[in-house]
């Protein structure tokens, strides 16, 4: 059962911090942009991406550190990598499991630095080989390495989810890294995949119309650790900043302070205060209390109210969809997304394995339904919560307490408490569909 497992991993780290210092970055009032490092027995040369331009968010270099850690010790292996924009750095996870029958699967690649390639070429001395290389969505964050990455392992066999597209231009897979390759489409129905590692695995496919694309996110099944492993859909934000994010404290520290002139030394309250801004950063875009100060805040840009540290409170070491794709994405088509959330709940998993923040979760069905009928309900504004009986609100926070028991931490986000953070969405919503920009399927 998922109470079998531990809680939830926290990451610590040592309290003696060195501070980064870079002067010429101090002197002009900074961003804070980190430069890494080269990771622990790697040289920067090791750590670098040549095709960052190909999406040129942050880290802002071509540099990226990875690091490598036990998910499930000898089975199941993540590798993290920083990743974001505007100073909002957050890990970006992928996956890598050992087979029965020997050999590796990889599950949403990230950037094949020579350091990343390394790390999984020793694990391919103790397990076999990387057989498989799953693209599991189309979100474009993940989908930009896959071509890179599969082509560091040019034996191992390619799959992608259905529904891939790309803009401007609706160019095919083969175009976006993989000629002469080509990668094998995930049927939406599992029924019909014959994929030679479906005795081990299973997935179900979320898939529907936005209008201009689809929307798409193939989960996972691990049957032999009953693990499963998503990419955007559900996250676990945890209170301490993860290691990854710490390997260049920089963003960290910039983005802790409430205005320009707040001092930011580096030591573990400073790193936690930036963590947390830049969680509500990542989830909501713009924080309830978060303003524009373009002047007086250079190069900033934005002040923080006094208050911020409630929402914090409300999101850190809770399971939860995130807000963007609760908003966004599954408010455009609810019925679709829990029929999905009702087959995966099908599996006896007692771990989430997700592509950001925390891994493992500890979690099962139970809680994975919960955190989707929390985000659900809220998807599409308040006034459905308020025109609700109060019997059910009644009932609603008796379920909110049962879970919390049950599972040891709190399930969703309490979308009426946090109605300011949510404003922008559900401002952004709106108008995306009132323009027909995004048009979910009829249901």
């Amino acid at each position: 059962s998922a109470a079998s497992l531990p809680p939830p991993p926290t990451r610590k780290t040592g309290t003696n911090i060195k501070t980064v210092k870079d002067k010429r970055s101090q002197a002009k009032g900074g961003t804070g942009v980190p430069r890494n490092t080269g990771g622990k027995g790697y040289s920067r040369k090791e750590t670098t991406y040549g095709l960052w331009a190909a999406l040129p968010l942050q880290p802002g270099s071509s540099e990226r550190v990875t690091k490598r850690y036990d998910i499930v010790p000898g089975k199941i292996y993540g590798f993290e990598q920083v990743f974001g924009t505007l100073d909002v750095l957050v890990n970006i996870r992928m996956t890598v499991l050992a087979m029965k029958e020997g050999g590796l699967l990889v599950y949403a690649p990230i950037a094949a630095t020579p350091q990343c390639v390394d790390m999984v070429r020793k694990l391919e001395e103790k397990h076999g080989e990387v057989k498989h290389i799953i693209l599991p969505t189309t979100a474009v964050e993940h989908k930009v390495f896959f071509g890179p990455f599969a082509k560091k392992f040019k034996n191992a066999d390619l799959w992608v989810a259905p529904g891939q597209w790309s803009f401007p231009l609706n160019l095919p897979l083969s175009a976006l890294g993989l000629f002469p390759r080509k990668a094998s489409v995930l049927p939406v129905d599992p029924n019909k995949c014959d994929a030679p590692w479906k005795d081990e695995f299973d997935y179900r496919v979320l898939k529907f119309s936005l209008g201009l694309a689809p929307f798409v996110e193939a989960a996972f099944f691990h049957k032999p650790t009953k693990s499963l492993l998503v990419t955007d859909s559900v996250v676990f934000a945890p209170s301490e900043p993860p290691k990854i994010v710490q390997e260049d404290p920089r963003a960290l520290l910039f983005r802790s302070k409430d205005n320009i002139k707040d001092p930011s030394p580096d030591n573990m309250a400073t790193r936690r205060k930036g963590w947390g801004k830049t969680v509500l950063f990542s989830q909501f875009l713009q924080p309830e209390k978060v303003r524009a100060s373009l002047v007086k805040d250079y190069p900033a840009l934005l002040a923080w109210d006094e208050g911020w540290e409630a929402s914090w409170a409300r999101v850190k070491d809770r399971l939860f969809v995130s807000p963007v794709v609760q908003v966004l994405v599954f408010s455009q088509a609810p019925k679709t997304v829990s029929s999905w959330v009702e087959e995966v709940c099908q599996w006896p998993f007692n771990k989430i394995i997700p592509a950001h923040f925390s891994a493992p979760i500890r979690a099962g069905p139970r809680e994975f339904r919960r955190a989707f009928q929390v985000a659900l309900t809220g998807a599409r504004g308040e006034e459905s919560v308020e025109q609700a009986a109060i019997n059910k609100e009644v009932k609603e926070n008796i379920l909110d307490s049962l879970f919390t028991k049950l599972a040891g931490y709190e399930i969703g986000l309490p979308s009426r408490e946090m109605k300011g953070d949510f404003s922008l969405l559900r401002s952004f919503e709106k108008t995306i569909r009132a323009t027909g920009v995004v048009k979910g399927p009829a249901e």
